[in-house]
């Protein structure tokens, strides 16, 4: 009986590889992060193309904004206009448009990430270095990874933090 229900649990959820569903979504970058003082939690996922941060509202009912942190397919070497993009951002690669040497993270891993909880904003580093400043009052995203401001955030000035 338990083969019989394993059996139809696998037919109805598995992938046509089960192989590569498991791979997949495994090696997916997948971070929560609770600030004690205030109680706002942090989400890093990773999506198809990139990894975007994610600042749950103080209900954690839903999503107050979100940030790209980088991305993990080569933006360079996408031929995308920002214009001709249907999807929703998260799921579409970064235009080069907005891209910079920083864009592009190869081989990111969940232990290159770490989250700092500020008083009035959060920074997220990758090896170490600062990518992407949330601001909590303001509810921006700044991005290291990003050209030029957009849709998908702020560019991460020199001067942010000060």
């Amino acid at each position: 009986m338990k083969t019989l229900l394993l059996s139809i649990f696998d037919g109805l959820f598995a992938t046509t590889n089960p192989k590569e569903a498991t791979t997949r979504s495994t090696n997916r970058i997948f971070i929560t992060s609770t600030n004690a003082r205030s109680g706002r939690t942090l989400m890093i996922e990773e999506e198809t193309h990139a990894v975007w941060v994610y600042l749950l509202r103080s209900d954690q009912e839903g999503i107050d904004f979100e940030g790209f942190l980088c991305s993990v397919s080569d933006p360079l070497a996408a031929d995308i206009n920002p214009k001709d993009i249907n999807k929703s951002r998260r799921e579409a690669p970064l235009p080069p448009a907005f891209a910079n040497k920083y864009s592009y993270v190869k081989r990111l891993r969940k232990r290159d990430i770490a989250v700092h909880w500020h008083k009035e904003y959060v920074t997220i580093l990758i090896k170490r270095k600062v990518y992407l400043v949330m601001d909590l009052q303001t509810k921006t995203s700044y991005s290291k990874g990003l050209a030029k401001d957009g849709s998908y955030g702020k560019k991460l000035e020199s001067t942010t933090l000060r």
